[in-house]
């Protein structure tokens, strides 16, 4: 049951919950149609037919009477009373013409036909014997006929009877169905008012909790609680969409900071290591430099004595030879140096790039997020659309009540009906209301839960900012050990000119002037150098120092998430 109603868009699911109050709404129109279409069509034949028929039966009964009113006049007094008959006479055949209209029955056809034998017969038996002076013997004929006549009257005064009950009868046929009407009002009112609250309560659960979900885990993460699991997602609209960028926002972060640590870790050991290579190329230097003092010593007193000679330049030789090894040490130090500064360079390189993979996994959320607030504000208008289909039956129910008032006492039925009708138009406006401020809860906590993803968004790209810095200082240090080696480099090849100079000085003691000179120069040079490489180790160890810093930095950062 819960497959069949996964929508795929929150806008689906409202319509949804809207449809069925609609569908409801539908069906009482259609009942209520049949039910006053029926009212109406039962007024409509009392009014155009039992009514006419009955005040026609009346009037038949009540012309009958005047005729034979007339007709006793005429035969005890004469004068005008024959005229007033034959005026009665065509009172009667006019009201014949509307029971004719309407639709006469058999025993109308038969009374008729009574009446007009009846006529006939006074017209031509009684009053022309009056006519003809036989006076008494135009009474007696009348008073013949008189039983015939009364049966007449009866006969159209209980036709007018039928009548009477007949719309009796309808109206309360019409009265029943409009109570029964009253009783389906309250009965769908009811009804409507419930499947609203609960498309309303279901609908709005729907929505809001995997939203408070979202809004919950990113609370956490603002706080740096990356430890959770992943969001379950039961839906495949634009919240479950939500949720696995949610999910997915979740691992990449905290995939980057397990790199990052790692990477920081890394860092600091190789900063360690830096500083002892720098320290040990720092002492070697030192040794150098005591070396060249003590070949600026022996350069001096050289002339004095050439056996001293010997002994000093074996010790020089010595000396330079072990300048030698270490610089080769220094070397290879260095170079592994240069190795890692790129390692560690590369490694910041793939954390700038997760960190911008990441910045766009938060704007899109931001943008989703927003296109859910675009979809509140579409239902609002879908809202405002049946308030206007209220407000319209309102108007319609108000309408029926103005002609229910004008037909008066047979119109009171449908009058009560019409006034349900405005209580339920008010009913459903007022359920509309309520149905608003929902959309605007919603809307309130899309806004709320885009401030969140917003401020997660700004947090990013200021870690993006972070690493960037922390590559631009890799870039220097990079570029501050190459030339360290290349510094290093140099100071091996001069200790290896140094040691073929030593050469040559104990292969001719007779050039020793001349050597001694070059001696003098090459101890300069390697001083110097000596000195470059002093400063070169100082520059690395600043610089490991602010590599151990910025890894530490770097460390405290990880540290605020939890992971």
């Amino acid at each position: 049951m819960k497959k069949q109603f996964n929508f795929k868009s929150i806008k689906t699911k409202i319509l949804f919950g809207f449809s069925l109050v609609i569908l409801l709404v539908v069906l009482f129109g259609i009942y209520n149609y049949s039910s006053i279409k029926k009212s109406n069509e039962e007024a409509k034949n009392i009014v155009e037919r039992e009514l006419p028929m009955l005040i026609a039966n009346e009037q038949m009964s009540r012309t009958l009477a005047n005729r034979i009113a007339t007709a006793r006049g005429y035969v005890l007094y004469g004068g005008d009373f024959k005229e007033r008959f034959d005026a009665y006479t065509e009172e009667g055949k006019g009201h014949e013409a509307i029971v004719r209209e309407i639709g006469a029955s058999e025993e109308f056809d038969q009374l008729i036909q009574r009446t007009v034998e009846w006529r006939k017969y006074v017209s031509e038996e009684v009053f022309e014997e009056y006519d003809r002076g036989n006076k008494e013997l135009a009474r007696q004929k009348l008073a013949e006929r008189n039983q015939d006549v009364r049966e007449i009257m009866t006969g159209y005064e209980e036709l007018a009877s039928k009548s009477r009950d007949i719309i009796n009868e309808k109206q309360g046929q019409i009265v029943a169905n409009g109570q029964k009407t009253i009783q389906v009002v309250m009965i769908v009112t009811i009804l409507v008012m419930l499947v609203s609250i609960a498309a309303a309560l279901i609908t709005s659960n729907i929505i809001a909790k995997p939203i408070i979900q979202v809004m919950e885990r990113m609370k956490l993460m603002a706080s740096g609680d990356l430890s959770n699991e992943p969001l379950a997602v039961n839906s495949q609209d634009e919240v479950g969409h939500l949720i696995l960028a949610t999910n997915e926002m979740s691992n990449n972060i905290r995939e980057l900071l397990n790199e990052i640590n790692v990477a920081s870790g890394s860092i600091t050991n190789q900063s360690k290591d830096l500083t002892e290579s720098a320290n040990e190329v720092n002492a070697g230097s030192q040794q150098i430099a005591t070396t060249m003092q003590e070949l600026a010593a022996g350069t001096e007193t050289e002339a004095k004595t050439a056996s001293d000679l010997a002994s000093i330049m074996g010790a020089f030789s010595t000396s330079v030879l072990e300048a030698n090894s270490n610089g080769e040490s220094i070397q290879k130090a260095s170079n592994e140096v240069f190795e890692m500064t790129i390692e560690g360079s590369q490694l910041m390189e793939s954390s700038n790039k997760q960190m911008a993979k990441i910045d766009q996994i938060v704007q899109d959320a931001v943008q989703k997020v927003k296109g859910l607030d675009v979809k509140s504000q579409e239902i609002s208008k879908l809202v405002s659309v049946i308030q206007e289909i209220a407000a319209q039956t309102n108007l319609l129910a108000l309408n029926a009540a103005i002609e229910a008032a004008r037909a008066g006492e047979h119109g009171r039925g449908f009058a009560v009906v019409a006034d349900e009708v405005r209580k339920l138009a008010e009913q459903v406006s007022t359920s509309v209301a309520d149905i608003t401020g929902i959309v605007a809860g919603i809307q309130s906590e899309s806004s709320v839960v885009a401030e969140s993803l917003q401020d997660g968004y700004n947090e990013v790209k200021q870690g993006t900012t972070q690493i960037n810095t922390t590559q631009e200082t890799f870039a220097a240090i990079s570029s501050a050990v190459t030339n360290m080696v290349n510094n290093i480099k140099m100071v091996s090849e001069n200790l290896s000119t140094i040691a073929s100079n030593t050469e040559k000085m104990n292969a001719s003691v007779s050039e020793i002037a001349a050597i001694s000179e070059e001696s003098a120069a090459g101890v300069e040079q390697t001083s110097a150098s000596s000195q470059q490489i002093s400063s070169s180790m100082e520059e690395v160890a600043s610089s490991s120092e602010d590599l151990a810093r910025l890894a530490e930095n770097l460390n405290e950062l990880v540290r605020r998430f939890k992971l």
